[in-house]
């Protein structure tokens, strides 16, 4: 698996980005033209003890948020692999089947990869289960159980087809639940009124070189601004600018024809 790069929404974010920072700072500068740096000054230690409490706190909500959907990411990546694993790997056990059971279940393996490579990822961002591929499935995993050994090494091809079936179908299911957000609204109101604390007592301190002070105030906003963008980009990982890729699908489709 690797990932791919969607450019105009990866410049779209860097855009936001930006945005982001030039309105803190701007807003930061009109505060600072209507209080001066003395009035402020008078309450620097006060405001300091707690921005450090309320920066810590923050910072390790943020950070566990960045952690948890880093996790998903890798293990939504890591499910791929296996789905894709799966599929190559029943094709594989059911050569041992006789036609022409054999053929048919091969062509519906090759037809449901082609399916999730060319039909299913682009709406991955959407995600719906379609029916007519689940249904594709289905019928090779009929043909399966219905299938009648002869021979003690096709009753050994079908249990350990068996297996990779019941393995695809939960690898299946699995890539549309983590297609989907994880993140709840409750949790997102939190992370956004922590940053506007974050930002609101970055204002209060009184500094004499206040464009250093704007300077600061920029890249804390701009940190907490990117690290929202990696949160909503690793939380939905088949869409985005930094998206899994179906680079692994289309090597199967490749190799398929080749397996005896």
């Amino acid at each position: 698996m690797r990932t791919s790069i969607h450019v105009p929404q990866f410049a779209g974010e860097i855009a936001i980005i930006v945005a982001i920072v030039a309105g803190a700072v701007v807003a930061h500068a009109l505060f600072q033209r209507r209080f001066r740096a003395e009035q402020l000054r008078r309450h620097n230690d006060v405001a300091g003890y707690l921005f450090s409490a309320v920066g810590v706190i923050y910072a390790v909500v943020l950070g566990f948020v960045v952690v948890v959907v880093w996790e998903k990411y890798d293990a939504t990546a890591a499910n791929v692999t296996t789905e894709v694993a799966a599929v190559a790997d029943l094709y594989r056990s059911v050569g041992g089947f006789s036609n022409p059971v054999r053929d048919r279940v091969r062509a519906e393996l090759c037809e449901y990869a082609r399916r999730v490579a060319y039909r299913e990822w682009p709406h991955m961002s959407d995600p719906r289960d379609d029916r007519r591929d689940l249904a594709l499935l289905e019928r090779a995993a009929y043909r399966i159980d219905a299938y009648q050994p002869r021979t003690v090494a096709e009753s050994n091809a079908q249990q350990m087809a068996m297996t990779q079936r019941t393995r695809l179908f939960d690898a299946r299911r699995l890539r549309y639940y983590q297609a989907v957000p994880s993140i709840p609204a409750v949790l997102w109101v939190a992370l956004y009124a922590g940053a506007l604390a974050m930002l609101a007592f970055a204002f209060l301190f009184g500094v004499e070189n206040r464009p250093m002070q704007l300077l600061m105030t920029a890249i804390l906003a701009g940190v907490i601004a990117l690290l929202f963008v990696v949160i909503g980009e690793f939380d939905q990982p088949f869409s985005g600018s930094v998206r899994l890729s179906p680079d692994a699908w289309i090597a199967l489709l490749r190799h398929l024809p080749n397996i005896p």
